[in-house]
Parts: C-alpha cells; sequence; structure tokens
C-alpha cells in the first residue's frame, strides 16, 4: 500500500492542503482563503478564513504525526489460543 502523503498544497499561497479546506478548479488546487480571494477579494471576513486553514494545517499535521492516541493493532491473532 503506498505512503499517503498529503492533499497537495494551493498553487496560490503553497500552504498544504487539508480535508474540507481546498477546492480544485480547472486541475488546480486552491485553498479556501485563496479560491476566496480570487472569486470575491472584497469579503469582509478574508483574513479569518486564511488564519483558520493556516491553522488547520498545524492541527492536521499534529493529528497525523501523533501515535500516542492511535496506536497501530498489534497483527492478526492465531487460530489456536496461547495457554
Amino acid at each position: 500500500m503506498g505512503r499517503f502523503h498529503g492533499f497537495r498544497t494551493c498553487v496560490t499561497c503553497n500552504i498544504p492542503c487539508t480535508p474540507l479546506n481546498f477546492v480544485d478548479l480547472e486541475r488546480k488546487r486552491y485553498c479556501l482563503a485563496c479560491f476566496t480571494e480570487m472569486s470575491n477579494p472584497e469579503h469582509p471576513e478574508l483574513d479569518e478564513i486564511r488564519k483558520k486553514c493556516e491553522e488547520a494545517v498545524v492541527e492536521w499535521k499534529c493529528i497525523k504525526w501523533n501515535r500516542s492516541d492511535y496506536k497501530l493493532p498489534n497483527g492478526p491473532q492465531p487460530a489456536r489460543g496461547y495457554k
């Protein structure tokens, strides 16, 4: 099974895209902040959207690499139990 490296990066600001925080348009990936800025540059909450996207990247990377909460399984158990 291939190793999962992430959801690619935004073509404008080059931050890693996280789940539910990106839009694909014409084979290019934009984060929500860059897409909102491109489609509506006068959006009143543009700075808050950009901050939310950057914070989501930090949180997602911590969740992705933290194995103390999500440990790997011990593997298959034998058909005959050891006693």
